[in-house]
C-alpha cells in the first residue's frame, strides 16, 4: 500500500472512532426505544446514493447503536 494512501486511511480511521465515540456519548442521553431515532436513520438509509448497500449499512448502524447502548448501560451500572 502506498505511504499516502496508508496515511488517508489512519487518518479516516482516527476520525470515524472519534465519531463513533461522540454518537456513543450522546445516546447514552436517549431512551434505547426512542422512535425518532430509528425513523432518522432509517430516512437518512433512504436518502443514501453512495456506494455501500443501504441494508448492509442498517446492520452497522444497528451494530454501533447496540455497541453504544451496552456500553451505557455498563457505565449506569459501574456508577452504582
Amino acid at each position: 500500500m502506498q505511504p499516502a494512501l496508508r496515511h488517508q486511511l489512519a487518518h479516516l480511521d482516527r476520525t470515524l472512532l472519534a465519531l463513533l465515540n461522540e454518537r456513543a456519548r450522546l445516546l447514552a442521553s436517549v431512551s434505547a426505544d426512542d422512535p425518532g431515532r430509528f425513523a432518522m436513520v432509517d430516512d437518512l438509509l433512504r436518502r443514501h446514493d453512495g456506494p455501500f448497500c443501504a441494508a448492509t449499512l442498517g446492520k452497522a448502524f444497528a451494530a454501533i447503536d447496540e455497541g453504544c447502548l451496552d456500553e451505557a448501560a455498563r457505565a449506569k451500572g459501574a456508577s452504582r
